[in-house]
């Protein structure tokens, strides 16, 4: 097989996007003839149809939906590759990429960077230099904070090493075979209304009377498949109504002003309560839902390596540095 070239895989994700040529053209700023140029190029290399052209659009056959979920993984790569070499011209670094939803990277990330000062590897060059540790290959911490979904795309491609995530499913089905999770600590979830609306009632199982909320507004997540989320309609739904979303917003700290004013109810996370007096806080039964955090990293696969490479050694080990001082600072919380 000739080799491939990633205009190409480019061209084609672009259509699996959008679901037609034409708005492929106008997401990659090409001409058509030149999405269709690549795309034509592409079949002939694998000696396959990838794309079911028709009237309404072109959507990926069976084999071109392999094709784009590796380009996806073979793009991300490529496009890391560049920022990693970018990097190492420039202070001879190597990165790893950690992901965050924005409540528990707010939470861990500053007390991981703490952490990972006392290692000589995170050190600047100067002071490694200082420290008569010039040996050492330096590392450096690229922090992105997202929503979930993202987060998982970007894992799933190879453009992050690990990601800080949370999930209320136990099973925690959500997560893809490529990836592995691993339980950092869980959080208590409290529902959150306003003092206005008066004492909730609370049964023997310590779940609260939801059904005295069928008329307030709730604050939900901007992420649609946020966890929290989830749980609360599971919860509203088996109290015999659809919660009323009224406002989506994952700063909690905006919500909780809003709860305090009357305008929303919330179920919160242990570590974004408010400690206003005019917010009724009221704590979730932990049999029935929690916020379990997690770090979460693209499986290992083997690699057959005919030499020594530095670098990717370096890369590997500050990664496993970043994954021992995340359970460090997040030990306090277990």
């Amino acid at each position: 097989m000739e080799p491939l070239d990633t205009r190409g895989l480019t061209a084609l994700r672009a259509v699996a996007d959008t679901g037609s040529v034409a708005a492929a053209a106008d997401a990659l700023q090409w001409s058509q003839p030149t999405v269709n140029h690549h795309l034509r190029n592409l079949e002939r290399s694998l000696g396959a149809t990838l794309l079911d052209r028709t009237p309404r659009g072109s959507q990926p056959t069976t084999v071109g939906s392999l094709v784009v979920t590796r380009a996806v993984e073979i793009l991300g790569l490529c496009q890391r590759l560049g920022a990693e070499v970018a990097l190492w011209r420039e202070s001879q670094a190597v990165p790893v990429r950690i992901g965050a939803v924005p409540t528990v990277g707010a939470r861990v990330i500053p007390s991981l960077h703490d952490q990972l000062q006392a290692r000589p590897r995170w050190q600047t060059r100067d002071e490694a230099v200082a420290g008569d540790r010039t040996e050492v290959l330096t590392a450096a911490l690229d922090v992105t904070m997202d929503e979930h979904a993202k987060l998982v795309s970007r894992l799933e491609s190879g453009d992050l090493d690990l990601a800080l995530l949370v999930s209320t499913d136990l099973d925690r089905t959500w997560i893809p075979a490529t990836l592995n999770a691993a339980h950092l600590y869980s959080e208590r979830l409290f529902l959150c209304v306003p003092k206005s609306i008066g004492p909730i009632s609370v049964d023997d199982h310590g779940r609260p009377d939801l059904t005295a909320l069928v008329s307030q507004t709730w604050a939900f997540s901007i992420d649609p498949g946020d966890a929290i989320d989830e749980v609360v309609r599971s919860f509203c739904l088996s109290a015999g109504f659809e919660p009323r979303v009224g406002m989506r917003m994952d700063d909690y700290a905006a919500i909780n002003r809003m709860i305090s004013a009357g305008l929303a109810v919330a179920m919160i996370p242990e570590s974004s309560l408010s400690t206003d007096t005019d917010i009724t806080v009221i704590p979730m039964p932990l049999s029935d839902c929690r916020r379990d955090v997690l770090l979460v990293s693209r499986s290992s696969r083997p690699q057959v390596r005919a030499r020594h490479d530095p670098i990717v050694d370096a890369h590997n080990s500050a990664i496993a540095e970043v994954v021992a001082d995340v359970r460090t600072v997040t030990r306090q919380w277990r």
